[in-house]
């Protein structure tokens, strides 16, 4: 049994992360599922072939249901239900977007098929509940992801979620709430509504009432970009995802009311010890608090080991926690072969089976045995951290060491009883728990403020995933009693990520970020940073800056920028400034648009160089534009090669900088101008410039109709080489140490089945 699960498993793993195997092993696959199948053993193949062949009919129904291309981009009528908890975050001058999952009944027009479950962003002021069945207009686009180095895979993450379609409800047209009763399918998340809600209403300061949520119904909206970071930094997020520490603690209290009310049972006279009371309360309160934090992977996998023990008390037989874990991690990617996907299965699954392993050396009792299991976690997140969210800090094992505790004997209980008491609608006693689990973070949260600002925390990068494979090696060596020798070495193993750095690039690079809807450029070399606008969002909420741009320049080591360019104060070039300047020291600030300006102006003229040969040249503007035509045009000269950014230039501008500078317009690389809208990039400028490479920076079925056919049409009279990072995702281009060019895209060669 197990060689079948180990198959299956192993097969889910290949064809989650190699996913371009698919076309070429299906029929292979199929013809070796019926050769094994007739000799009748080597199970552990034949579970590997069917989990290929189940891989394949996942993809093939993911993609059925995905909504069809003829309406990506147009407004249908959806009639459904709410099926998840909204998350609620800020936005725009203080608009409230509520994000939610909508169970889709039927569809107009036609033509856009019916999408099964689909996620929805609404900006007004209707309050959305699970359960509620709606009749609504939204605009919808097929789930699309940005792909960059180092940031978050959203399409991977719409896969493993089953979302079919993304949109944004329409306000012009009002929301029609539609007969019937809520689905009782959804009662879990209706509950999670109603704690949420009470938690709210505990008046508690904004920390707590994020940290309390997470803990106790797994929304984390309430976390905003500076929280997050600062919980990153002491390598301690994860204690916010509802796992199975959250699970044992709910269990065990359940086990011992069970064995509680047996004993009473007995006192009056019944024979209740025939009955397993204690393992049935434990099972389904534990099952029941799951469906309150929203059945994620690490309560289901929690949930699946709880009932392997549970079932092996019951029938009196000895249970293996690798036996569990193995099961729970088979179960899940039956159901889903993307489990493999996200952070918080290998998180989960990593945290448990290094327990598992701290558990085989434990000693008989004492500090030292109580404090094994804690540092063991500590340890271990140290290189899951490191891999999964870019690094970790020096402290992360301290933190965790100090941190767990706290959260799994005071906070968590409380925050679980004041839960149960809202719900049995008992509010002031719930409120009184919340508000005595806060007092902690109330306490603790300034002086962590101040030490993060005060004191630089080494923020470490895993260097490839041998890196962190040799490390988490060092870190399960070091929980077996080993004499000194044996532990240095454990030290050592280390090493690899604790003393990584991001090779120092001294060829000159430029990379253009995958932001969608706006421009994010950097050019690196010799150690040095260049970034050239921030990409689209909100400044005081959600932008491309937080979640693309600044993980884009951590994975790569750049600690600091000495440029940073804002060609003009579109939202989609510049709402990511304050994020960054909150983040990294830039040493000079660069704006277009000089009337608004805070840092240095790009007037035209302007001009300086880095080392080893790299120049950079404004040639816009000259303080008499407005608008887009005030954006700051910079060329880059790196060994004689030649990079050309204009912002969002229109067609008067061009023509006034062909009139000035003539010739010197000449660059192999033109970042195109204004997303490739029909109001730039005309003939006589791209005959003057005369790009070999022509880069669009542009959003995936653009709203805005970018790029314009008339500009991709005078860009093939011209022979440039297109690139869009639309499809393409981040586009990098190299300068080898002859000049030559070598480009590079982040989705080249990588189609994956999911997507």
């Amino acid at each position: 049994m197990r060689s079948w699960m180990i198959g299956w498993l192993l097969a889910s793993l290949i064809m989650a992360f190699s996913p371009w195997l698919l076309a070429e092993c299906f029929w292979p696959a199929l013809g070796g599922m019926a050769y094994f199948l007739f000799l009748g053993r080597k199970y552990f193949w034949v579970a590997l072939i069917l989990a290929l062949l189940a891989c394949s009919l996942r993809g093939q129904l993911t993609l059925q249901d995905r909504l069809p291309e003829v309406c990506n981009g147009r407004v249908a009528a959806l009639s459904g239900s709410v099926v998840s908890l909204p998350r609620v975050s800020v936005v725009a001058e203080g608009r409230q977007r509520q994000r939610f999952e909508f169970m889709v009944e039927s569809t107009a027009p036609p033509e856009c098929g019916n999408p099964g479950k689909v996620l929805l962003s609404y900006y007004g002021e209707q309050r959305l509940l699970p359960g509620q069945r709606w009749q609504l207009e939204a605009r919808l686009r097929r789930p699309w992801g940005l792909s960059n180095p180092g940031s978050f895979n959203m399409q991977a993450w719409y896969a493993l979620s089953g979302i079919d379609a993304t949109g944004s409800v329409r306000l012009g047209n009002p929301m029609t709430p539609l007969a019937g009763p809520p689905s009782p399918l959804h009662w879990h998340h209706q509950q999670r509504a109603v704690v949420r809600a009470a938690i709210h209403a505990a008046h508690l300061s904004p920390t707590a009432e994020a940290v309390l949520s997470a803990v106790t119904v797994a929304d984390k909206s309430g976390i905003d970009h500076h929280l997050w970071l600062l919980l990153q930094h002491y390598g301690i997020n994860h204690l916010l995802v509802i796992s199975g520490l959250h699970i044992a603690l709910v269990s065990g209290l359940a086990f011992c009311l069970g064995r509680v009310f047996a004993m009473l049972l007995g006192l009056i006279g019944l024979r209740a010890s025939r009955y397993p009371w204690g393992e049935a309360s434990a099972f389904v309160l534990a099952l029941a608090y799951a469906g309150l934090a929203g059945y994620s992977v690490a309560t289901q996998r929690a949930m699946v080991m709880l009932g392997c023990y549970l079932l092996s008390r019951v029938l009196y037989r000895s249970n293996s926690g690798v036996n569990g874990l193995l099961v729970a991690a088979f179960l899940l990617a039956v159901v889903n072969p993307l489990v493999f996907l996200g952070a918080g299965f290998w998180l989960s699954f990593g945290a448990v089976a290094v327990l598992l392993w701290s558990a085989r050396w434990q000693g008989k009792g004492g500090l030292a045995a109580t404090l094994r299991p804690q540092l063991a976690i500590a340890l271990a997140m140290l290189p899951l951290g490191a891999f999964w969210f870019g690094g970790s800090s020096w402290v992360s094992p301290l933190a965790n060491l100090l941190m767990i505790p706290l959260l799994g004997l005071f906070i968590i209980p409380l925050s679980l009883v004041g839960a149960l008491l809202a719900l049995a609608g008992v509010s002031f006693a719930a409120t009184a728990c919340w508000q005595l689990a806060a007092l902690p973070l109330d306490v603790l949260w300034p002086f962590i403020e101040l030490l993060d600002s005060h004191v630089p925390l080494y923020w470490h990068r895993n260097n490839g995933i041998w890196s962190g494979v040799i490390a988490l090696a060092g870190c399960l060596a070091l929980m077996v009693p080993l004499p000194w020798r044996g532990r240095l070495a454990s030290l050592l193993l280390l090493l690899p990520i604790l003393l990584a750095r991001p090779p120092a690039h001294t060829q000159p690079q430029l990379d253009v970020l995958d932001v969608g809807q706006g421009t994010a450029v950097v050019f690196r070399s010799a150690g040095k940073a260049l970034l050239y606008d921030t990409g689209g969002g909100h400044p005081a909420g959600a932008n491309l800056a937080r979640s693309v741009v600044l993980p884009w320049l951590r994975s790569r080591g750049v600690r600091h920028l000495d440029d940073l360019v804002i060609s003009h104060n579109d939202l989609d070039h510049s709402a990511g400034l304050d994020a960054v300047l909150g983040s990294l020291t830039v040493r000079r600030l660069w704006q277009g648009e000089l009337s608004k300006a805070r840092g240095r102006p790009c007037a035209a003229g302007a001009a300086w160089e880095w080392p080893y040969g790299s120049r950079f040249r404004f040639l816009s503007p000259t303080g008499a534009e407005a608008g887009n035509d005030a954006s700051c045009v910079l060329q880059i000269d790196a060994r004689g090669r030649r990079f050309l950014l204009p912002g969002d230039i229109g067609q008067a501008q061009e023509r006034q900088l062909i009139r000035y500078w003539g010739d010197e317009l000449y660059s192999e690389v033109l970042l195109v101008a204004h997303h490739g809208s029909n109001t730039s990039t005309y003939q006589a400028w791209l005959n003057r410039v005369a790009p070999d490479v022509a880069i669009i920076a542009a959003g995936h079925a653009s709203q805005f109709g970018h790029p314009h056919d008339r500009v991709l049409a005078r860009l093939r009279r011209s022979a440039v080489d297109i690139r869009e990072t639309a499809g393409e995702g981040a586009i990098n281009i190299g300068i080898g140490p002859s000049g030559g060019l070598s480009i590079t895209a982040n989705r080249e060669g990588f189609q994956a089945w999911w997507m």
